[in-house]
């Protein structure tokens, strides 16, 4: 599928599509990133990040590249809290009630898991399956257990490997969805919950819809994003899935992905 007119507005993933946590010189964003969305504020185009991560555990260069670059919008906890400028436009929190509850079910499984806030990553109940997908990530965390009747919860992370998927979905809610994201790591959401969706939320605000965005996208929580965008590019190095549905795929992370694309698509 070919493009036939520039977005108003591009939305990023943050994990090995902005920023590389594998590669030879360690964590980073690929200067080509930054240079690419330099040059999209100099034309105009608004620039977006759409991540599961929440705000506060974005890694530090994450952070440095939304000041230094302006980028505009916000989407983070897979479209559950939306900022613009800073500015929070909407939000869509778990019930109290029924995180505590999940919260009290998992514990007695010993399944290990965690909540997030817009404020951080608070940790419930801990063993090495956590530690192990967090650390893969660089995602820091605070043990909290009692986070959740404390101040707003979007999501659930639950850490156990694919040998205990049926023990597990047998304690997942019918109003929610598991989606995993690491050998050892899941996220556990509201079913209607998405980065599409925080990002059709966004746009209505904006007075723009969905015809006039693109998103750049590597794992199986950006396959919404993509589905419903005006026009979608995989990375690369993106799962074998994401590939299959992007109109266009471009080359990997650690190859100047998102800068070749842009300017193979004409945008740069």
């Amino acid at each position: 599928m070919s493009l036939t007119a520039a977005p108003k507005i591009i939305f990023f993933d943050v994990d090995e599509t902005l920023y590389s946590n594998h590669s030879p010189r360690g964590p980073h964003v690929p200067e080509s990133t930054r240079q690419a969305l330099h040059e999209l504020h100099q034309k105009g185009i608004l620039t977006a990040i759409a991540t599961g991560r929440s705000a506060a555990v974005l890694p530090p260069a994450v952070k440095t590249l939304i000041t230094e670059c302006g980028i505009d919008m916000l989407v983070s906890i897979n479209g559950q809290y939306i900022e613009y400028r800073g500015q929070k436009l909407a939000d869509f929190p778990m019930d109290a009630m029924q995180a505590a509850q999940l919260s009290q079910r998992l514990r007695q499984h010993h399944i290990a898991h965690a909540f997030v806030a817009h404020d951080g990553l608070y940790s419930a109940y801990e063993d090495e399956h956590l530690h192990t997908a967090l650390n893969a990530l660089g995602i820091p965390h605070t043990h909290r257990p009692d986070a959740c009747r404390q101040q707003a919860v979007y999501q659930f992370l639950c850490f156990y490997p694919e040998s205990r998927d049926e023990l597990a979905g047998s304690l997942q809610p019918e109003t929610m969805k598991i989606i995993r994201w690491h050998p050892s790591g899941t996220d556990w959401l509201d079913k209607t919950a998405s980065k599409a969706r925080g990002i059709q939320t966004a746009l209505q605000k904006l007075g723009l819809t969905m015809a006039d965005a693109m998103a750049f996208g590597d794992a199986h929580n950006d396959m919404e994003m993509l589905q419903t965008v005006g026009f979608s590019v995989a990375m690369g190095n993106a799962v074998p899935e994401i590939k299959a549905i992007a109109d266009y795929v471009c080359p990997p992370i650690n190859e100047d992905g998102i800068y070749r694309g842009l300017v193979d698509l004409g945008i740069l």
